[in-house]
């Protein structure tokens, strides 16, 4: 009887230690395990109307007849009227000019004699003689900054020999550019002799995008007042932008003609907004006002917004096999854009290409966003993870870190079962010296 109840007794005790084994040993190992990936995840996700019509219908009066406003980082048209036009675009004709030279010039500094054919005063502010004297780069100022009209003779024959050829090249670069319906006749814009030197408001607004793009053509535009070298004598010479007095407006060109009317092509940059505005066929009080007022109407209504943020979660997911890794998702990029305030419908669509697999790398595109305003697709950004896990590495990190645990339970329990057994052989001892003493006394 004594015999069963201390086998008893050792079972009961068996028992608990099977349960408590069960309920209280082998959750804190999961979680352990759980924990542990936890961890692995934290450690590998340290920061590693017609042709072209515009976004905006918007009644604005100005008196151009014709006038277009684009984004000057997109090339976005935010605001258009009759853009598509053939017209004259008289001295704005020089930018084509201006961007050429500084591109097909070498040595700016250059000294060359003025020939027959660009000497006279041509309507401009001051005489070339033949055989006068003159830097390339004091040319180039003179055709951009005072528009001199046989200044840009003189530059063409430099780098062409005459100036038929060098017409020929303003037009090459203008079908590349995408200005399809520019024909240019002349150098300098005067259109009384060229009834075929035509434009549109849309072309030379890509032709003063690209054109504003060239850091040294930048330089020159925006400058207000300045000085060339005729013959070794000082000419002081003034720019023929009046907006230029506004701090915001750093160029680029006028133009007049009785064909062309006031023209102005004009680069603004306020409150982060940068623009090209032109303005063709306005009147001599007007053009100005006309720029200004598509200007200010953009301040007022158009404000850059970024629509996808590249800090924001767009989603999570659960990858690999077996145990499961939690993965956030975000946007490689930012993207930001030009806005109406009032009237802008904008889109944000996201499509994940499914749950990736281990190994994983940051890099790796997970999905796609893509930004819509108004309809029209603007925009795409690819999903990824900012997370790199190597599989082995963490199965292996994981592995480790759990053997170390089970030996540490196991330890526990094979201490806990060594002591069970000590307790009922010290119990038996116990009892049997009780029974020997028992004996005695009978």
């Amino acid at each position: 009887m004594k015999n069963t109840s201390s086998r008893n007794t050792l079972y009961i005790l068996i028992l608990i230690l099977t349960l408590f084994l069960v309920f209280f040993i082998l959750p804190s190992q999961m979680h352990a395990e759980k924990s542990i990936l936890k961890d692995a995840c934290k450690a590998v996700n340290q920061p590693s109307t017609g042709e072209h019509e515009a976004l905006y219908n918007d009644r604005i009066y100005i008196e151009a007849q014709n006038a277009i406003l684009i984004d000057f980082k997109t090339g976005n048209i935010l605001w258009e009227k009759n853009c598509n036009e053939s017209v004259f675009p008289a001295s704005i004709t020089k930018i084509m000019t201006g961007i050429l030279a500084i591109e097909k010039i070498e040595d700016l500094n250059e000294v060359i004699n003025i020939s027959e054919n660009a000497s006279g005063v041509n309507h401009s502010a001051f005489n070339f003689n033949e055989g006068d004297r003159i830097s390339l780069m004091d040319l180039l100022k003179s055709a951009m900054i005072s528009s001199h009209n046989n200044a840009t003779i003189a530059l063409a024959e430099h780098i062409s020999g005459n100036t038929d050829d060098f017409i020929a090249m303003m037009n090459k670069k203008a079908i590349e550019l995408g200005a399809y319906h520019t024909n240019f006749e002349n150098t300098n814009g005067l259109d009384s002799e060229y009834p075929g030197h035509l434009t549109t408001a849309y072309d030379i607004a890509i032709i003063s995008k690209y054109a504003m793009e060239n850091e040294l053509f930048r330089d020159i535009v925006c400058i207000e007042f300045d000085d060339v070298f005729l013959n070794g004598e000082k000419i002081r010479i003034k720019n023929t932008n009046k907006l230029l007095a506004n701090d915001y407006i750093k160029g680029i060109k006028t133009g007049y003609t009785e064909n062309a009317g006031f023209c102005l092509a004009a680069y603004s940059d306020l409150n982060g907004l940068e623009l090209i505005t032109i303005i063709l066929n306005s009147s001599f009080e007007e053009r100005e006002n006309d720029a200004l007022k598509l200007m200010k109407w953009a301040d007022d209504n158009i404000k850059k917004l970024k629509i996808v943020d590249s800090e924001e979660m767009i989603d999570i997911i659960s990858i690999g096999s077996g145990t499961k890794i939690d993965i956030e998702l975000y946007p490689n990029k930012d993207i930001i854009e030009m806005v109406h305030i009032a009237s802008n419908h904008i889109e944000v669509e996201h499509s994940l290409s499914g749950g990736g697999e281990l190994p994983l790398k940051n890099t790796e595109p997970m999905g796609i966003i893509n930004v819509s305003i108004n309809g029209q697709h603007i925009d795409s950004a690819e999903i990824v993870s900012r997370v790199s896990i190597d599989k082995p590495y963490i199965s292996q990190n994981i592995t480790g870190k759990l053997k170390k645990q089970t030996i540490i339970v196991i330890s526990i329990i094979l201490a806990l079962y060594f002591l069970i057994i000590i307790f009922i052989i010290f119990k038996n001892l116990i009892m049997k010296k009780r029974n020997i003493n028992g004996g005695n006394l009978n």
